[in-house]
């Protein structure tokens, strides 16, 4: 967010915009907190245990997939996190069940580095006393499972009460340098699909951890209700079968949100093939058009000079990925520094593409060389085979 009168106490004219993330389980406070920091009544706060960012009837796997998403396309648009506010109830008695799996979610889709850049911020210090309050903040600040490991790598701990407090803040996030998100590494960087991501496999470590404890008390369950047929027992045989049907249903849940993630891998490796299947079908057709011709042989290179490679490279620089694209760029810059092609005169002269050439094989795909036009030098093998 910029700067500025309505949410500062100063303007700074110009000041570039920082994107901030606030974060929590339902109910922590989200909205409330947007809603004084930046003085607009135009965000809705929740007064139900409805949350107004729709959450609370969500699985913890569709959470996921809606933060990473939006993560994922802020750093496809180069937009890095200013940092995380990080929002946690300190009238809750005990840090359990959902609170606790959103943390741990939470720090796997931060990794290691972001931490610095994020406050830990406790809400609701109206509804404690200073004294309990203060004790829970005290076992929030030295558990490791907590936030005690989140302290030691940067993150700082604060507390939500006001507009004053709401802006000391966002001032405490604004100088920080910002960082992507482990996530938005490997969704983006390292093209990895959700369930393949350290978030990913923490939901899906724990799906898989439910899933056997409710088989296991589906089985013991099993076994009462077999004692409960031979002695009778109308009534233990009622309870143990709504039982059975509640775990029943949890486990249904569970194995939704189990084929909700291999759903996500199944979809992105067909959005991968088809978009696989797109290029090749492009290069097919750019392949008719007859760009620039590809050189013949290595003879060839002694009748080419470097400045005529480079510019059959870029005749055909249309064919290849982005990512090779700039590499061969970067190649051809480097290489016009070099002394033996620091000139125009020198670049000209025929015979200088094969400096060139030998940079590339090394560094570029066979493939992209390919379509480029760059001739492709294969080992001599018949040397290792033998005679008849």
């Amino acid at each position: 967010m910029p700067r500025s009168k309505e949410t500062l106490p100063y303007t700074i004219s110009g000041a570039p915009w920082a994107t901030i993330a606030v974060m929590g389980v339902t109910g922590a406070g989200k909205s409330t907190f947007i809603q004084t920091a930046s003085g607009s009544a135009d965000v809705e706060v929740g007064h139900s245990l409805e949350s107004c960012f729709n959450d609370t009837h969500k699985s913890e796997t569709e959470v996921l997939e809606g933060i990473a998403r939006w993560l994922e396309d802020s750093y496809l648009h180069k937009r890095k996190l200013q940092g995380v506010i990080y929002l946690h109830r300190i009238d809750n008695p005990r840090m359990e069940g959902s609170a606790l799996r959103n943390l741990r979610m939470f720090r796997k889709l931060c990794g290691e580095d972001p931490l610095r850049n994020v406050i830990l911020a406790t809400t609701f210090w109206d509804k404690v006393s200073g004294q309990v309050g203060e004790e829970r903040e005290a076992e929030l600040r030295v558990k490791p499972e907590f936030w005690g490991s989140m302290i030691q790598r940067g993150s700082q701990v604060t507390r939500f009460t006001d507009r004053d407090s709401a802006l000391k803040i966002m001032e405490l996030l604004l100088p920080n340098n910002p960082l992507p998100l482990e996530i938005q590494l490997e969704l983006v960087d390292q093209s990895k699909n959700l369930v393949e991501t350290a978030a990913g496999k923490s939901v899906n470590e724990e799906l898989n951890r439910l899933e056997k404890i409710h088989k296991d008390q589906l089985q013991q369950i099993k076994e009462e209700y077999y004692l409960a047929i031979q002695e009778k027992d109308k009534e233990l045989q009622e309870h143990l079968e709504d039982a059975q049907r509640k775990i029943d249903r949890d486990l249904d849940k569970i194995h939704r949100q189990q084929e909700q993630l291999r759903a996500e891998r199944r979809a992105e490796d067909r959005r991968r093939k088809n978009e696989l299947d797109f290029q090749f079908q492009r290069i097919q057709s750019l392949s008719t058009t007859n760009l620039s011709e590809p050189l013949g042989n290595s003879d060839d290179l002694q009748d080419i000079s470097f400045n005529d490679l480079v510019g059959k490279i870029r005749a055909n620089e249309i064919k290849i990925r982005p990512e090779d694209r700039d590499k061969v760029e970067k190649i051809i810059q480097d290489a016009e520094k070099r002394d033996d092609l620091s000139s125009s005169r020198k670049r000209k002269a025929k015979g200088t593409a094969k400096v060139l050439v030998r940079i590339l094989q090394v560094a570029v795909p066979v493939l992209s060389l390919t379509f480029l036009g760059v001739p492709i030098f294969l080992p001599d093998y018949t040397q290792f085979m033998g005679t008849d």
